[in-house]
């Protein structure tokens, strides 16, 4: 390892084209202040600071040494896994980075603890440096979705949840009871009710956790325009009652059915 090493994981960020571009700038800025600074000899070789990136979409990777082309992937491709920016010297290559500088920006969709900055040098005060002025960068595309992605959140879907089985159950047994000719109808169907919701919330609990982890990633990449709020609301209002509608005839159904049995 280099002596000195500064790491940070990489949480709740936008990775758009401006991006790119301005993490790219960052990067060029500490290699072209790096190289010009050393002798012009052979020796300069091994320290000298090269960049490249990794970029991995539609279930394919490449290892770029061209911004441009890196550019070009990112444009077209359809769904974005990973991209890494890479600072390294020769000789941080050859040691397997246990000397000299190197610099990883890692962003990764599907795995949020791959998502990481990592700066390593023998020089402190070029770490320090250089780490500060990528986390800076990386700061400006920050987004909101801490307010899904935080420690809090399973514990609400699963009071939520719960407490709309719970509804849902006292609404099952106010329409199916008085169908039912038998003793503490009311009471029955709604343990039935509940016990049946239990079980459908266990597989449906993990589907809504991932459906949220999709909507609100760790790294968003690129802008997205979607439909705006107003038409989203109606949309949602309108699924929603909808969903309500058929409950409710599916408990009248079942209210009619168990009636029929009964007799």
């Amino acid at each position: 390892m280099s002596k000195f090493l500064r790491d940070q994981y990489i949480r709740n960020v936008n990775v758009n084209e401006s991006f790119v571009e301005n993490i790219n700038d960052t990067i060029k800025d500490i290699v072209n202040i790096h190289n010009i600074s050393l002798p012009k000899d052979e020796e300069s070789i091994k320290i000298g600071l090269v960049q490249s990136y990794i970029i991995r979409f539609d279930n394919k990777g490449f290892l770029l040494y061209d911004y441009e082309t890196l550019v070009k992937y990112f444009k077209e491709a359809i769904k974005i896994e990973r991209l890494v920016f890479i600072i390294d010297s020769f000789e941080s290559r050859s040691s397997n980075r246990q000397f000299g500088k190197c610099i990883d920006l890692r962003l990764d969709y599907n795995d949020q603890s791959n998502s990481s900055l990592t700066v390593q040098a023998d020089h402190k005060e070029w770490v320090d440096a250089a780490f500060s002025n990528l986390f800076e960068t990386i700061n400006k595309y920050s987004n909101k979705n801490y307010l899904i992605r935080n420690k809090w959140i399973n514990f609400i879907v699963q009071i939520v949840g719960v407490f709309i089985g719970f509804v849902l159950s006292l609404w099952a047994a106010l329409k199916i009871s008085p169908s039912l000719s038998i003793e503490y109808s009311f009471i029955v169907t709604f343990i039935l009710a509940f016990i049946l919701f239990s079980n459908i919330w266990t597989y449906a609990n993990p589907l809504i956790l991932r459906l949220l982890n999709h909507y609100y990633p760790n790294i968003k990449f690129r802008d997205t325009k979607g439909l705006h709020w107003l038409i989203k609301a109606v949309i949602s209002s309108t699924f929603v009652a909808l969903l309500l509608y058929l409950i409710n005839l599916l408990y009248g159904y079942l209210g009619e059915l168990f009636k029929t049995i009964l007799k």
